[in-house]
């Protein structure tokens, strides 16, 4: 299992110098909405030991994932992963997993290239209003090294606003999964086809299903008579079978967390934003199936939250009137001023003591 015990995060886009030590198998990152959580995770994902030039563009362009355009360029979104207020560019995060150091930093400067009229004529497929011939253009010119454990790799980088992302691919495989979910993720589909490869996996997604219906009975993919496409479907023991389609957000939301949690297994699962489209009155019994699952895949999970209720469901999880010794939650408070990032990490127990107490206020 991939476990990481400490993260520094020293540059990245708006956060400088924030520490996350104590992390346990479930961690929150909460505050207000701005205060840099989604930053933390995108953050965790440039620690993958590939440290591929594709795993820049990845992070770069997730908070894209509902665009219906592809008008900004790779450029626009690589150049916004860097605090913009430093003259010479460079980002840097590092932390302690499974007792080894590992280290991410890339440096360079903005400068401005000539582009040949061969990368002109490629990016016109792409991008909206390319001029004609060779043009003058922003770039990007530096160094990427990552290091993990004794193992070095450095990486020269070269990107301008006319740059394209297509077939840029990692040669090395990461040493440990790194699974990202973003707040909608569950409006994609394409989710029951990826759980169905496992059946042992597949019963434990029915059960999560059976928390908001307990009439549900299976899952399946058909193919459609229009295209031959594969369509999702649910089984239903009083409507039969139901495309997933059909079924409300909370239902999509719970299969795209299973499947994320088996993508994960042995590593690390990050969840922005857990709250999107899970109704209060289920946290309960979600949370506790979240946490139970990730423990038994041996994932170490990364959720972020501004909801106050969702930091009490999660917290709930752990049961502290009973639990004496163990505890598997650690809090992490960002709250942003005047271009800074302040952080409070706390042990899970303390929270859930403070809350119950003196109605410790979390979110800072």
């Amino acid at each position: 299992m991939a476990f990481f015990k400490e993260i520094c995060i020293e540059k990245y886009r708006g956060i400088k110098g924030l520490k996350i030590n104590g992390l346990q198998q479930i961690n929150l990152i909460v505050g207000d909405n701005n205060s840099g959580k989604t930053s933390v995770l995108e953050a965790i994902q440039l620690l993958r030991t590939s440290g591929s030039l594709a795993n820049l563009y990845l992070i770069s362009r997730q908070r894209d994932v509902l665009a219906t355009s592809n008008a900004n360029s790779a450029f626009d979104g690589f150049m916004c992963m860097f605090p913009r207020t430093d003259d010479y560019l460079g980002i840097t995060v590092y932390g302690i997993c499974n007792e080894e150091a590992i280290r991410f930093e890339m440096r360079g400067n903005r400068d401005r290239i000539l582009v040949d009229r061969k990368e002109m004529e490629a990016a016109k497929s792409r991008l909206i209003d390319v001029p004609d011939g060779e043009v003058e253009a922003e770039a990007f010119a530096g160094t990427l090294n990552l290091i993990y454990g004794d193992k070095k790799r450095s990486e020269n980088i070269n990107i301008n606003q006319y740059s394209s992302i297509t077939g840029t691919s990692s040669s090395e495989k990461d040493a440990f999964n790194i699974v990202y979910l973003s707040p909608f993720d569950h409006l994609r589909g394409n989710v029951i086809g990826r759980i169905l490869r496992n059946e042992s996996y597949k019963n434990i997604c029915i059960k999560a299903l059976q928390l908001f219906d307990p009439d549900i009975e299976d899952m399946m993919v058909f193919r459609s008579d229009i295209g031959n496409r594969p369509v999702e479907y649910i089984r239903h023991k009083k409507l039969g079978d139901m495309p997933v389609s059909s079924y409300g957000d909370g239902i999509k939301k719970v299969l795209v967390l299973s499947n994320a949690i088996a993508q994960a297994a042995g590593g690390l699962l990050l969840i922005d934003e857990i709250e999107t489209s899970i109704h209060k009155k289920y946290y309960d019994d979600v949370f506790r199936f979240i946490v139970r699952a990730c423990k038994m895949f041996d994932v170490q999970v990364f959720i972020t939250t501004h909801s106050i209720e969702a930091i009490d469901g999660l917290l709930y999880t752990q049961d502290y009137q009973q639990q004496t010794d163990t505890d598997d939650i650690c809090v992490c408070t960002l709250k942003k001023e005047a271009n800074e990032t302040f952080s409070r990490v706390l042990c899970g127990r303390e929270v859930y003591e403070n809350r119950e107490s003196f109605g410790f206020e979390v979110r800072l």
